[in-house]
Formats: C-alpha cells, sequence, structure tokens
C-alpha cells in the first residue's frame, strides 16, 4: 500500500512538473493577433470620427463657437491621426513569423509586443471616447452609432 501510495504521489508530482504555468509563446502570439483584428476594426472608427471631425471643423455649427472650440476639434483630430499612425508603426514592426534563437526569445518577443499592442489598444479606446463625446455635443452620429443604424432588420 506504501508502494502505491508513492508511486500515485510521485506521478502527481510528475504531471504537476509538466504543466506549464506561463503560457507559452505561440499562446501569446494568438493573443496579439486577436486584439491586432479588433484594433483593425477600431481603426475603422478612428478614420471615420476624423472626418467627421474635418468636416465639423469647416462646418456651420462652429463659426459661432469660440476659438478654443476650434483648437480643441484640431488637437483630437491631431490625436485621431496619431493613434491611427501608432498603429500602422506597430503592424509595420510586428514580425508574424519570428524565429528566435530559443523558446525563451520567442515568449519575450511576443511578451514585448502584447505590451505595444496593449498600447495602442489603450489609445484608440480613449481617442474613440473623446471623439465620440465631442461628436455627441455637435450632434453628430459617431462612426458606431452610424453602423448601427445602417444595419436594417
Amino acid at each position: 500500500m506504501k508502494k502505491k501510495i508513492t508511486l500515485i504521489f510521485s506521478a502527481l508530482i510528475l504531471f504537476l512538473c509538466a504543466c506549464k504555468t506561463e503560457p507559452d509563446a505561440k499562446t501569446i502570439k494568438t493573443e496579439v493577433l486577436n486584439i491586432h483584428d479588433k484594433l483593425m476594426i477600431d481603426g475603422e472608427k478612428v478614420v471615420k470620427n476624423r472626418m467627421k471631425l474635418d468636416t465639423l471643423l469647416l462646418s456651420e455649427k462652429l463659426k459661432s463657437r469660440t476659438d478654443s472650440s476650434k483648437q480643441n476639434i484640431s488637437n483630437l483630430i491631431k490625436k485621431l491621426n496619431e493613434a491611427d499612425e501608432n498603429m500602422m508603426d506597430w503592424m509595420h514592426f510586428f514580425k508574424d513569423d519570428f524565429k528566435g534563437k530559443t523558446e525563451k526569445e520567442d515568449l519575450d518577443y511576443y511578451k514585448s509586443q502584447m505590451i505595444k499592442i496593449r498600447e495602442v489598444e489603450d489609445s484608440y479606446i480613449k481617442v474613440i471616447r473623446e471623439s465620440d463625446s465631442v461628436l455627441k455635443v455637435y450632434n453628430i452620429n459617431s462612426a458606431e452609432k452610424m453602423e448601427m443604424s445602417n444595419h436594417k432588420h
């Protein structure tokens, strides 16, 4: 009986040691690519909101507004452009087929890319929220609301 318990205990320890607690490079790479795919959709919102703000800047709605209102919209357009450029830069430098010399190098590369793509994601979230709010103030549908209203059921 003692040998049987020792054997089961040893098998359990081997099993637990074999299990990785940290995700591997392939798992992180997949997650990075999933975030990228979501951001491609968000990128469309960034571009649409930027176009709407460009139009607003030239519209009659701003003729009676102060220069600070116009400057705030110009600054927001600049932030939208920067967010879009950051995404393009990330995509340009991302190596989908990265092969390091070791598994750790692969893992480190994809972890570093996860940090970078999360920064892009954060900037997209902030600038989309901010631009949606400004568009709402001027009674202009944001890109998201327009897409929803274009879908007829």
